[in-house]
């Protein structure tokens, strides 16, 4: 047997830490997490060093918002949303547009100016008045006559809406405004309002709306050649005097760019643009023909000033350009072939890649034709669009 050992027994010892100083340490433990959410909220509020005014027509808001949340977290600029009606009943355009002073970029409903695509615009979606009915209507419609001859009952929006008063201006020059009018059976405020009752119900066989609220219905889209021209450009503007230019710019590109903004307005049901790649700056890689040299320089200097876009130039003879860009386009570096080729002149027998296509109409800068090229695959199709349209505009405006 093992002799007794009292040290050995366990006994209750009481805490070395008493209840005042747990509480000191519990005190000093908030006092530390104050101090990190305080540290917290100062980061917060300093990730937003610039901010921005954006003024939105109210049909396109969801997907613009939803952009703007991912802009915020990427760019750390925040963004300001107002909301409005694109027009009002007279069809004047709403107040706190760009033009008016109020914010740093207008988000509304346009098409491009006929000079071409100003360089303070940028396309972002499309969207057009189409005839829609459910998914279970079998035939397919082309022709307003389809569907007066289906006796369909049908709805249009009212002309206080926009798209009631897109459909009256695109059919109102022609007798089927009329027609329309005299077989039409009900009116809805709205094309989300004609497509829930649509949806929904029976007592609606068809309606006409705007196209994104048809897919979000999940209707029957029916593209009547009559409506041709019932369509619109969501367009982002901005303009020289406001003064975060830079930042705006940057959010109507990331609108209009496939991997970002493109995405949202997909999943809201609207046609997307070829928007340039998303970068914070847009670059364009030029070849130049020689001759142009001493003078096109200053008129990339004013273009990179003014878009907002760098151009990094690369001058060759004018007989070698079409022989580097057939090199290069037989090669496995064809990233490598340049965004737009200026000054090669057209029909001296110059056979330029078929990855090129020519601009529409050449621009005479300093006396001296030059011819544009554009390359299909471009990265930056808005840019490259914009400078075309720049060097255009110069012979436009020449007194």
């Amino acid at each position: 047997m093992k002799p007794f050992n009292p040290e050995e027994i366990k006994t209750f010892r009481a805490p070395k830490y008493g209840g005042v100083t747990l509480s000191l340490l519990s005190m000093f433990v908030l006092a530390s997490m104050i101090v990190v959410w305080n540290k917290i909220g100062e980061q917060e509020q300093e990730q937003f060093k610039k901010s921005i005014s954006i003024h939105c027509d109210e049909s396109f808001a969801i997907p613009v918002k939803q952009c703007a949340e991912q802009f915020e977290r990427e760019m750390k600029i925040k963004v300001s949303i107002h909301s409005t009606s694109g027009l009002d009943q007279n069809g004047s355009k709403a107040k706190g547009a760009v033009n008016g002073g109020a914010n740093d970029l207008d988000l509304s409903a346009g098409k491009p100016t006929s000079e071409g695509l100003s360089l303070n615009q940028v396309p972002c979606a499309f969207r057009s008045i189409v005839f829609a009915t459910r998914k279970d209507f079998e035939s397919n419609m082309t022709e307003l006559e389809q569907v007066f001859q289906n006796n369909l009952i049908y709805s249009t929006s009212p002309d206080s809406a926009r798209d009631g008063r897109l459909l009256e201006y695109s059919l109102g020059k022609t007798d089927r405004w009329q027609e329309v009018l005299s077989k039409r059976e009900k009116v809805y405020p709205s094309s989300s309002a004609a497509g829930l009752e649509l949806a929904s119900g029976n007592d609606l066989d068809g309606a006409f709306m705007w196209d994104f609220s048809a897919r979000k219905f999940d209707l029957k889209i029916h593209r009547i050649k009559e409506l041709e021209l019932a369509s619109e450009t969501l367009l982002a503007r901005t303009s020289d005097s406001v003064q975060n230019r830079l930042p705006a710019l940057q959010f109507a590109r990331f609108l209009a760019a496939p991997t970002k903004g493109q995405f949202y307005f997909a999943e809201a049901g609207f046609v997307g643009v070829n928007g340039d790649a998303w970068t914070e700056k847009p670059f364009l890689y030029v070849y130049c023909a020689n001759p142009v040299e001493d003078f096109i320089r200053d008129e990339f200097d004013r273009f990179e000033k003014d878009a907002l876009v760098s151009i990094e130039p690369h001058f060759l003879d004018r007989e070698k350009i079409a022989l580097s860009l057939s090199l290069i386009a037989q090669s496995k570096a064809k990233k490598a072939l340049p965004d737009l080729v200026l000054g090669l002149p057209e029909g001296e027998g110059a056979q330029m890649p078929n990855q090129y296509h020519s601009s529409a109409g050449t621009s005479i800068i300093n006396d001296t034709r030059i011819s544009v090229y554009v390359l299909k695959s471009t990265r930056f199709p808005v840019s490259s669009r914009k400078f075309r349209d720049f060097l255009l505009s110069k012979e436009k405006n020449k007194p």
